[in-house]
């Protein structure tokens, strides 16, 4: 049964992917994805399979799987890895036996019919053939969907000669680079499909993120709203444009919660995912689109950021997309982004904020009273809820007419997002994740509701509001 085609010893240094295989069990090797840091060879027991094989361009060698003298031919070394799938576990035990028995084994994994339970060395891992096939399935068919998605979204948007895509006041990082992926998907150019922003970007990182990426943002106002045919929303919703009353929207794509109803042609929200940005990864990956390194920096960027570096309500669907994207980003833009440079000014606030800092009950207040920048208040929320046996932080200040709240937890406590819709909702914007939320409740609202605040005040309000909202008594 011997075949006359062989293979050279690979020396040390080669590390091969070595399949032990018949031929009832191959077509389960159609579904692995093997990897592509070595070559793969076959062993397998019929002559026919190792022709077919060699037909399809992989190097095999065919003979009496219980003879040890084929993987002495294969010159099988530690260097190697061996995945192994027979259908008589008798069959695979004696292979696993005759490869452990070399003075310097390879890595061996054993693909196992239902039901059998092998009893091989600690080392020697196995697959169940379910698991294997599922996991599979699972992939194809997630793709299957999110391609449907797509054509879904771009048979909503095609119609559209000239498309708005909006994002938040101070688009961040995951926003942006979403905006950048629906462009892409629809074959458009900033000019048929501008960026937008009702705001402007202030946060350094940010600032820096488009100007070395090169991402123009068109500030708007609600009069340049007629120069489009449609809008898509990013990493936003309706909902927060309450106080612009928005016009048609055709299509909405975030991660945030759902706060309210509100119509439009086309909407995905996943609220489990850590960043918007994952959703645009895996509808590039079910169309098969090119993700240029620009692009792939800007999704990676955005990942990372709304995440914090996989740490913060992540899910197996954004550690996949940020797996993916690694190779293809630009790192060295990565750093250059996250090290922008720090004004002088927003020390000072920093120090302030310190200063007027009341810590109740694990939770840590702050009021900055005005800032010259939105971006300051979730900074400083983030850098608070490192003090020690702080579970909740709430940084507040006063930024374009508005009372902003900022609020983070350590995400294992209540829901922030629930805990600012509770505490201000009724009177601006409000909401957000377990872990981070924000509130925007314009300074006119509060004064015709209570007068005119001064900051010790609002910073009181903001504290009795918080407290109430958790359950925590207050003094009296």
């Amino acid at each position: 049964m011997e075949s006359a085609v062989d293979t050279e010893d690979p020396g040390k240094g080669a590390m091969r992917h070595i399949i032990i295989c018949q031929e009832q069990a191959l077509a389960v090797w159609g579904r692995l994805q093997l990897s592509d840091d070595g070559p793969v060879l076959f062993l397998v027991d019929a002559r026919s399979l190792q022709r077919k094989l060699s037909r399809a361009g992989y190097h095999a060698l065919s003979g009496d799987l219980w003879d040890e003298r084929i993987y002495q031919r294969a010159h099988i070394s530690a260097n190697d890895d061996v995945l192994i799938q027979v259908h008589d576990p008798q069959l695979a035990e004696h292979i696993v036996r005759l490869l452990w028995r070399q003075p310097r084994h390879p890595a061996i994994a054993v693909i196992t019919e239902n039901g059998f339970h092998p009893t091989f060395p600690p080392p020697v891992k196995h697959i169940s053939v379910r698991q294997l096939v599922s996991k599979a399935a699972q992939v194809e068919l997630r793709r299957a969907h999110n391609h449907l998605r797509v054509q879904q979204l771009q048979a909503t948007l095609a119609d559209i000669e000239k498309l708005l895509i909006l994002v938040q006041h101070d688009p961040d990082p995951d926003a942006i680079a979403s905006a950048l992926a629906l462009r892409t998907i629809l074959g458009r150019n900033k000019t048929t499909a501008p960026i937008g922003s009702f705001g402007q970007v202030t946060r350094p990182e940010n600032v820096a993120m488009i100007t070395l990426l090169e991402i123009d943002i068109e500030h708007l106002t609600r009069d340049k709203l007629d120069q489009y045919d449609g809008i898509a929303l990013v990493d936003v919703q309706p909902p927060y444009f309450k106080d612009i009353a928005l016009p048609r929207v055709d299509a909405v794509i975030d991660h945030h919660p759902q706060v309210a109803s509100y119509p439009a042609r086309y909407r995905d929200i996943r609220t489990s995912f850590g960043a918007t940005s994952t959703i645009f990864v895996q509808y590039l990956q079910a169309i098969g689109a090119k993700i240029t390194q620009r692009l792939a920096t800007a999704l990676y960027y955005g990942i990372k950021t709304d995440t914090l570096f996989l740490g913060r309500e992540t899910t197996e669907a954004d550690v996949e997309a940020f797996t993916y994207l690694y190779p293809l980003a630009n790192h060295s833009l990565i750093r250059r982004m996250e090290r922008p440079k720090l004004p002088l000014r927003d020390l000072d606030a920093f120090g302030y904020a310190l200063r007027a800092r009341t810590i109740i009950d694990a939770i840590f207040f702050t009021h900055l009273g005005l800032v010259e920048r939105e971006d300051v208040l979730p900074q400083f929320a983030e850098f608070c809820l490192q003090v020690e046996n702080i579970e909740w932080s709430v940084v507040s200040g006063i930024f374009g007419g508005n009372l902003i709240v900022s609020v983070r937890n350590s995400g294992h406590v209540k829901s922030a997002g629930e805990m600012v819709r509770h505490a201000f909702g009724h009177l601006g914007s409000a909401g957000g994740h377990r872990s981070m939320a924000k509130a925007v409740i314009p300074l006119a609202v509060l004064e015709q509701q209570f007068g005119r605040l001064s900051d010790a005040q609002l910073g009181q309000f903001i504290q009795e509001q918080v407290m109430q909202s958790l359950g925590v008594p207050t003094a009296v």
